[in-house]
């Protein structure tokens, strides 16, 4: 994925935004609720998202496009380039193209309150994911009902389990690298923290060094280079995402060292995967599935829109990932992809209003426990205002023991989806979340 960046948000322009108020909906853990639309309204979910020019942001577009088109409902994107005023614009001026909701990637961490802001001022629901400002949950009251849905890969665990398959065929023990993402950034820390869980579980692993690759190759290389030299003696290498694995590789080609040292990334572009079908020092990468990720939250809204409510806690969620760990499960994994990046998902089998209890999932979800999300990271602590308390609706479902509740139906509700022989095909036979 291309990386989070770090954009200051213009205050006027989140002031501006930031005074959208609605009253919230309180709804009790796991009832089903109907609620007022025409039937003859049609829905048009639209898509932002930064950029085609990118691997994953096709898969991202592919898979929210075939939920859309398996649901019967309408659909468009647009990319915002970056540009937060632009991205700001989009959900502002949806009505008027009759949209009804919309799927985004919020491009920094606070540009979230405005987009939900401004979604709940024109009266369309938004599902976001991988970014989100700190002790944010979508059941704040300045969003009312407009905030339906935060998601994201689990990184702590996701990256762990890579972690561990490199310490793993290194013999768990010797000297490795970390070359990181941006410090201070919600992903690249969350990530930090799954290298350190890993560590901790290997005692004879020795980090030398960590250091920000820039989460790019171009800016990676450089990073390499000199810690390769200040560390000749390293077994592994944990690299941040697969662009920064393909910069390791080249290092490692160019030095003749392939073989010798080991890395793995994280995304699954097409480019990594080659590699790890024929590079002998790339491992695996981690598969985050975009375009489940945003399928799913088409789906999502789409229920949402025919009255399908959802217990507060589903309102933030972990969607699943895989780590591909040899070369036979990367070409499976190739031959499964379309030439968009999208995978054969029936997403219309998920839809609760469609099918009632008999919806069906295919691909790993659990729930995030807000209250728990953000304390297991360092940064996010200085963070935290000081008076912070979960929305009643949250804490209540919390109280009622729904965490436990809602990841069992999630997988009393799974079912064998595209990526399933994948899954069992790896060394673990599952995925990150323990789906098979």
């Amino acid at each position: 994925m291309s990386k989070i960046t770090n954009l200051e948000l213009n205050r006027r322009t989140l002031l501006r935004y930031a005074g959208a108020t609605a009253a919230v909906t309180l709804a009790s853990p796991l009832v089903l609720r109907k609620t007022a639309r025409a039937s003859d309204q049609q829905i048009t979910i639209m898509n932002t998202f930064p950029t085609l020019a990118n691997e994953y942001w096709q898969g991202w577009d592919a898979g929210a496009k075939l939920a859309a088109e398996q649901l019967g409902i309408k659909y468009m994107s647009q990319t915002f380039e970056d540009s937060v005023d632009k991205q700001i614009a989009q959900i502002e001026q949806a009505p008027s193209l009759g949209v009804n909701a919309v799927v985004t990637f919020a491009q920094n961490a606070e540009v979230i309150k405005a987009l939900c802001a401004t979604a709940a001022q024109v009266g369309v629901k938004i599902a976001n994911a991988h970014s989100t400002a700190a002790w944010l949950t979508p059941s704040d009251p300045t969003f009312g009902d407009a905030y339906l849905l935060y998601s994201q890969p689990d990184n702590i665990r996701g990256i762990a389990a890579m972690a561990q398959a490199l310490f793993n065929k290194i013999g768990n023990k010797g000297k490795v690298i970390y070359v990181a993402g941006m410090p201070g950034n919600f992903s690249a820390d969350t990530r930090a923290a799954g290298v350190k869980l890993a560590l901790k579980n290997n005692p004879n692993i020795e980090l030398v060094a960590e250091q920000p690759g820039g989460e790019n190759r171009v800016a990676a290389r450089p990073v390499v280079e000199n810690l390769l030299t200040a560390h000749p003696d390293v077994a592994a290498i944990v690299s941040y995402n697969d662009d920064t694995a393909i910069a390791v590789l080249d290092v490692l080609r160019e030095r003749g060292l392939s073989g010798q040292i080991y890395t793995a990334g994280n995304d699954a572009t097409r480019e990594m995967l080659n590699r790890v079908k024929e590079d002998p020092s790339a491992l695996g990468t981690v598969s985050i599935n975009a375009p489940f990720m945003t399928g799913y939250s088409v789906v999502t809204l789409f229920d949402a829109l025919n009255g399908v409510t959802y217990d507060p806690l589903e309102r933030m969620r972990y969607f699943d990932s895989l780590f591909l760990d040899s070369p036979d499960v990367a070409a499976n994994y190739l031959s499964i992809m379309d030439k968009n990046g999208a995978f054969p998902f029936d997403f219309k089998s998920m839809s609760r209003h469609l099918n009632g209890d008999n919806w069906k999932i295919q691909w790993g979800m659990e729930v995030i426990d807000p209250s728990q999300f953000w304390s297991t990271i360092d940064s996010m602590q200085a963070l935290k205002p000081a008076n912070w308390a979960l929305p009643e609706d949250v804490a209540a479902s919390l109280k009622a023991g729904n965490v436990e509740k809602l990841n069992k139906m999630y997988k009393d509700h799974s079912a064998p989806g595209p990526l399933s022989a994948v899954a069992g095909k790896t060394k673990s036979g599952q995925t990150v979340l323990g789906f098979k």
